[in-house]
């Protein structure tokens, strides 16, 4: 079964941060958008206002929207 059917309306970490770098492995492409989070104090005021967790693996939709509005969507 799809993931995306199990828990709709969540976006996985990992998914999104492939769209980011999609010539990255997986996980660089984790750690990589990690640190992109970490270096954007907009994005990171925004996403502790939105309980987000530095080791979470899937964002709300309010989380994947603050990550998209200050770093653009991916590919752009």
């Amino acid at each position: 079964m799809n993931e995306e059917k199990k828990h709709p309306g969540v976006i996985y970490l990992s998914d999104l941060a492939q769209q980011y770098f999609p010539d990255s492995t997986p996980r660089s492409a984790v750690s990589q958008l990690h640190r992109w989070i970490a270096l954007n104090t907009e994005l990171t005021r925004r996403l502790e206002e939105l309980y987000y967790k530095p080791r979470q693996r899937a964002l709300t939709p309010l989380q994947h929207e603050a990550v998209i509005d200050c770093l653009g969507e991916p590919g752009e």
